[in-house]
């Protein structure tokens, strides 16, 4: 089965609820998605996304560079394909724009290889067993007090027994109190996870980190920034509290450093981020010989598969507002039931586009009205 050609369209789809975090505010979800065609008939679909910037930019990647010279591949040669895209892009960067670039592809021929074998895309990928636990996860801090107790209240009715916020407000006190209103509302069997998205330094994350141990987090995510391996050492020797990390690594390579260093308990690898299944499975590998648990950042309808695949997951992330469903851009709705998620049992990934509604955000051409995602004191 080769390969006979390659589309990519991008499609800026504006959040169904306020999203917002210590860094950053989300106005515009970007999604690249990129259909394979082979001269079997059959099609697959793979995806990428932004939080508003450079989409475009990854649409000219896959289609002005890497689909010309992926046309007659067979669809097989799925690392072949992979090892080809990553050094033909590689003096621009090993991984960020080289590897979201990436995933579109890859990610299509793994749905195309469980199509062909008519299986679905989890036990193609190894199956190591058929649902896994998810997590209510929340963008709001901008929430506090009985909003974001309300929110906490919708994860418990909705059957999580796990849920996490976000934290790095300017003053410290007001991180306490939010998590003490969030840790009052679970209770103390509830588990509770914290997200920091960078915005500490080394020193502030262990103090920070100190003044929240007593609500007994099982994990602090991205307590600095991700570029800084020794300053994540730093932290998880100081603090009672587990690092998890990953989201804004984008290679195998980084993943080794971050391991080898001891700087994190909690592998976060985001699939496209990484560039895909491919990469994303020897970063699984790599931590499960570390034992270390994977639980993959965002991208839920991609994660369970992953997560399903490989002995070492740990738990999903189900962002409210942030998955496709909630976007309304899938024919059949796919969701977490009672804190689980069970992956499609149809063969390849087994999410099917609901174009009607992903024509109401197709560019075409430049993108329009952008909007700044970074908050201005940082």
């Amino acid at each position: 089965m080769r390969i006979t050609s390659i589309q990519t369209n991008l499609y800026r789809v504006p959040p169904t609820i306020r999203i917002s975090d210590s860094i950053q505010s989300i106005h515009t979800w970007e999604w690249i998605i990129t259909s394979i065609h082979t001269d079997a008939g059959l099609t697959g679909t793979g995806w990428s996304y932004t939080l508003g910037m450079g989409g475009s930019g990854l649409r000219s990647i896959i289609d002005d560079y890497l689909a010309p010279i992926l046309v007659g591949y067979e669809t097989h040669q799925i690392e072949q394909i992979w090892k080809t895209c990553w050094e033909e892009l590689h003096a621009n960067g090993s991984g960020g724009f080289t590897t979201l670039a990436i995933a579109p592809i890859d990610i299509a021929l793994w749905d195309l290889a469980a199509q062909q074998r008519g299986l679905p895309l989890y036990k193609l990928l190894g199956g190591a067993r058929d649902s896994i636990p998810a997590y209510g996860s929340g963008i709001n801090m901008h929430l506090e007090g009985q909003q974001l107790a309300d929110q906490m209240r919708e994860f418990l009715d909705s059957g999580y027994g796990t849920v996490k916020i976000k934290v790095g407000r300017d003053d410290p006190m007001e991180d306490v109190e939010r998590v003490a209103t969030v840790r009052n509302t679970i209770g103390p069997n509830i588990q509770l996870l914290l997200d920091a998205n960078q915005s500490w330094s080394a020193g502030e994350a262990v103090r920070r980190g100190k003044m929240l141990e007593r609500f007994g987090p099982a994990w602090i995510e991205e307590p600095i920034l991700a570029d800084d391996i020794m300053g994540h050492t730093h932290a998880r020797a100081s603090l009672a509290i587990p690092i998890a990390l990953g989201e804004t690594l984008f290679t195998k390579y980084q993943f080794a450093d971050y391991i080898h260093a001891n700087a994190v308990d909690v592998v976060q690898a985001d699939i496209c981020r990484v560039g895909g299944f491919t990469e994303w499975l020897k970063i699984a590998k790599l931590a499960e010989s570390h034992n270390l648990p994977v639980s993959p950042h965002f991208a839920a309808e991609l994660s369970v598969h992953a997560l399903c695949a490989v002995p070492n997951g740990l738990i999903m992330e189900d962002l409210k507002g942030g998955s496709l469903s909630d976007l309304g851009l899938l024919e059949e709705p796919w969701g977490v039931s009672r804190g689980r998620a069970v992956p499609p049992t149809k063969p390849g990934h087994g999410y099917i586009w609901n174009q009607q509604n992903l024509n109401k955000y197709l560019v075409s051409g430049k993108p329009e009205n952008i909007v700044p995602t970074r908050k201005l004191n940082h």
